[in-house]
């Protein structure tokens, strides 16, 4: 519902900084830790200056969020900053993830038949697949091996995401891979952070990262599209769906280009996410041990022993909750922006053209007027029975409108799948002494990593 316009509207409270740099500092060091303090401090929304004239409007309230994302869509747009699209365009390309306008109408639609449920689900045998090559990895190691468990998640849905993408398997290779997408996300956010930007040309150390980076990843993907139009085998994975899709007004297909975008973005959103959703899960279950206890004696329960499968998922509701009750207390993409294209009012609130809007997710997820006790990790709440008490605006870790993420049925799929698996077979202690820090890149990280002792689950079913 949009929100009548006011007839004087209200100023946004405004956070001054220091002279030149603004908040800059204080927000690149902990812009998670700042913004959630500003938000209890100041309320729903705040204009935090950052540096110079530069300033966000940092918006955490469910209402303003749902009429930002979806009332007033056609104004508060994608910000635009590289050759058209986003900060992200110079790794990813224009994709459905960097554009907006009719170039992602366009390629939303082209794309949105390969994320049918339906096709999702027959990618269940390769996500199981992946999972039994990661847990034979740990079979290897002693009982209560340390692991560096944000590593061992992201490896197993880079793993994932080649399967289905490629149908071949890239252990051998998986580490430069992922580490050039790593690469890529912590330029995008260096160029966040810093006021005073360098042309992407100069040769400084950053740069020559970056772009040692995205050659490394162009080399690798635009291979696989040349093989794979060269080749009259149909593998049925997302490559041919993505060379196979069109335009259902011109019948064109992508070309090498537009599916390499594709292509990387999928890399770069569908196994990062996951990954970091599976880690930020078990740390919350290693510290709450009777969410653990309930979550495999569902496992037991359900499978017996079995190895599961897609079939299983059903069946397996405190499962799903608990993965999602991780998503919203640690969100893996904790902030999306907007730009005003226009001048507007968002609830109470006149907003100038050029604003720059920031959705706080992770403050939204813990609202008080819409969680009870919003700080504590309650798989419950999205039990079948309860989630006719969730606020939908409350709850948007894909986010929603019509910008919602077009990968949510894999991803969730693929999380549900990994983590009855896991619980199945271990246990996840956390390591002692070492500092959990939740900081923000594109998506939020545990900053030090997440160290985790494995430990092999001593009585469970045979199957």
């Amino acid at each position: 519902m949009t929100t009548p316009t006011p007839a004087t509207p209200r100023a946004i409270p405004f956070i001054k900084g220091a002279p030149i740099i603004g908040n800059l500092l204080v927000f690149g060091r902990d812009s998670i830790g700042t913004i959630d303090r500003v938000w209890k401090e100041r309320g729903d929304i705040f204009r935090i200056q950052l540096a110079g004239n530069r300033s966000f409007t940092i918006v955490s309230h469910p209402d303003l969020a749902h009429e930002a994302l979806v009332d007033r869509k056609a104004i508060l747009r994608r910000p635009a900053d590289i050759e058209g699209g986003t900060l992200l365009t110079p790794m990813l390309g224009l994709s459905v993830l960097t554009t907006d306008g009719e170039t992602w109408f366009t390629r939303r639609r082209m794309m949105q038949p390969i994320f049918h449920r339906q096709r999702i689900q027959a990618m269940g045998e390769t996500m199981a697949a992946g999972g039994a090559r990661m847990l034979a990895r740990w079979e290897k190691l002693p009982d209560g091996a340390e692991v560096m468990l944000n590593d061992e998640m992201k490896l197993v849905t880079l793993d994932i995401i080649n399967g289905t993408m490629f149908s071949s398997d890239i252990l051998p290779e998986v580490d430069r891979i992922g580490n050039a997408v790593d690469v890529g996300l912590h330029y995008t956010q260096a160029i966040v952070r810093n006021p005073i930007r360098l042309p992407a040309s100069w040769p400084t150390p950053g740069n020559r990262r970056f772009w040692a980076a995205k050659a490394l990843l162009d080399d690798y993907l635009y291979r696989m599209i040349r093989e794979r139009r060269a080749s009259a085998e149909k593998k049925g994975d997302l490559l041919d769906m993505l060379l196979e899709a069109r335009d259902e007004d011109t019948g064109k297909g992508m070309t090498d280009q537009e599916v390499r975008n594709e292509v990387a973005t999928i890399y770069g959103a569908g196994h990062e996410t996951t990954a970091l959703a599976l880690t930020w899960t078990w740390y919350a279950l290693s510290q709450n041990p009777e969410a653990l206890r309930k979550l495999q004696a569902e496992v037991d329960t359900v499978l017996k022993g079995r190895a599961p499968t897609f079939a299983d998922l059903p069946s397996l509701p405190l499962t799903l909750a608990t993965l999602e009750e991780s998503l919203r207390l640690f969100p893996p993409v904790p902030f999306t922006a907007r730009m005003a294209y226009a001048p507007l009012t968002l609830g109470e609130y006149a907003l100038p053209q050029g604003a720059f809007v920031g959705i706080a997710i992770n403050n939204i997820h813990r609202h008080p007027d819409f969680w009870e006790e919003p700080e504590a990790f309650k798989p419950e709440r999205f039990l079948p029975e309860n989630r006719a008490r969730i606020n939908r605006n409350a709850y948007i870790p894909f986010l929603t409108g019509p910008h919602v993420c077009i990968g949510n049925t894999f991803a969730l799929m693929e999380g549900h799948l990994l983590l009855a698996m896991l619980a199945q077979r271990y246990e996840m202690a956390l390591v002692p002494g070492q500092r959990i820090f939740k900081e923000q890149t594109i998506t939020m990280r545990p900053k030090y990593g997440m160290r985790m002792e494995l430990k092999r689950r001593k009585e469970m079913p045979s199957p």
